[in-house]
């Protein structure tokens, strides 16, 4: 397991492409990043220049405002059961500043407070988000993999040291979708580990054709739970990673350990943030154009990949996990020729007790540009990857 000092995949992939000239003449398309640029946000700049609001220590716990606009978001977008709870107190609410930061201390507090073993497992999907894996390694826990959410239960079951289960729902890098099933078999077995379930849904308002995307919430699942997190963004649903503005809900005393661990070592969120934060997730119409651009950036992607071994449309998100002989070699390939970035999937993972990283092998590739600037860099990217050449060497691609 890397240290928590290891180098970031982005700081890989930079050395990756060290040296390596992009073609003369040709502009760059960065596909490596989850950075939509699809839709401008409806947010007032006046909120964020209002100086007395940056000369405040942040209050603790969020803005009245930014909490009515969460629950008010939960009840439209997961039924106003949702929002009965949290005003009861069966379910509670901690604004964090984004999901990064909110999964890190989740992972902290619940290996710190195992007492299971010296070393208390924590199950992780394989591959991705790379903060999962950073955040166990630096608390001190193992990281248990699992490929596919249908195997987590049984997982958890065969072991007695797990302290917590770490669930991305949608999946990044995938884009998978979980059923209500898979999730509630889950919890069930999370919850007899007596460990806590964290389930990360920054991808929840980009789930693309017939199906809403329900969610953790709306499965019937909370109310059977035992410990429990659910984390929000404005990353993903609002195309604002900038803000650095989320949310967390979950069974009041996780919340409440966050909450505490947070308001003493980490950061609250400022005012003009919280009032910005609030506009946003009072206001749906965004979030609607932004899923339809991420559509028809599938279209494009169909269109020109849709011929090709292995694609596959994800069912949510905007990241194309695409095979590829050499995933580091092919995103040589495509700096040195295309002038494209895009992250070679064995930064997205780790290898297993069988010794094979089920990223390797793969490409993350970002449709996350307007219509015409993403046909031109998949256009580019099947120009590189699938047109035959010679076989060249890691060295050659250096010169």
């Amino acid at each position: 397991m890397p240290s928590p000092s290891s180098p970031s995949a982005f700081d890989r992939l930079r050395a990756l492409l060290a040296g390596i000239p992009a073609p003369a003449g040709v502009t760059p398309i960065p596909l490596h990043l989850g950075e939509a640029r699809l839709v401008t946000p409806p947010v007032d700049g006046r909120l964020l220049a209002d100086v007395a609001g940056w000369t405040r220590y942040p209050p603790l716990g969020g803005t009245p405002e930014l909490r009515a606009a969460y629950t008010g978001w939960l009840e439209r977008r997961f039924g106003t059961r949702v929002g009965a709870a949290v005003r009861e107190g069966s379910l509670a609410i901690e604004p964090s500043p984004g999901t990064k930061q909110a999964v890190t201390a989740a992972i902290a507090l619940a290996v710190s407070g195992s007492v299971r073993s010296p070393a208390p497992a924590v199950v992780l999907p394989n591959p991705f988000y790379p903060t999962y894996h950073a955040a166990v390694s630096a608390a001190g826990g193992r990281a248990i993999f699992y490929g596919h959410a249908s195997e987590v239960a049984a997982a958890v079951a065969a072991r007695r040291d797990v302290a917590a289960v770490v669930v991305c729902s949608p999946g990044n890098p995938r884009g998978e979708t979980h059923s209500p099933g898979t999730v509630r078999a889950i919890s069930a077995a999370t919850r007899v580990a007596g460990a806590l379930l964290v389930v990360d849904e920054c991808y929840i308002d980009l789930v693309h054709g017939a199906s809403a995307g329900g969610g953790f919430l709306a499965s019937g699942t909370a109310s059977e739970a035992g410990r429990f997190l659910v984390l929000h963004s404005l990353s993903k649903r609002s195309g604002m990673p900038g803000l650095r503005s989320g949310f967390v809900i979950g069974d009041p005393e996780s919340v409440a350990a966050y909450a505490n661990h947070n308001r003493t070592c980490g950061v609250s969120l400022a005012e003009p943030v919280c009032a910005v934060a609030a506009g946003l997730w009072a206001d749906d119409a965004h979030v609607a154009r932004l899923r339809s651009a991420v559509s028809a950036n599938w279209d494009i992607a169909d269109e020109l990949f849709g011929d090709l071994a292995g694609y596959r449309r994800a069912e949510a998100g905007f990241f194309l996990w695409f095979p590829v002989p050499d995933d580091e070699e092919a995103a040589r390939l495509l700096w040195r020729e295309e002038a494209v970035t895009a992250m070679p999937g064995r930064y997205l993972g780790a290898a297993t007790d069988r010794g094979a990283n089920p990223g390797a092998g793969h490409l993350r590739i970002a449709l996350v540009h307007a219509p015409d600037r993403t046909r031109e860099a998949l256009t580019r990217v099947r120009r590189s990857l699938a047109e035959p050449r010679p076989t060249t060497t890691a060295g050659e691609l250096t010169r």
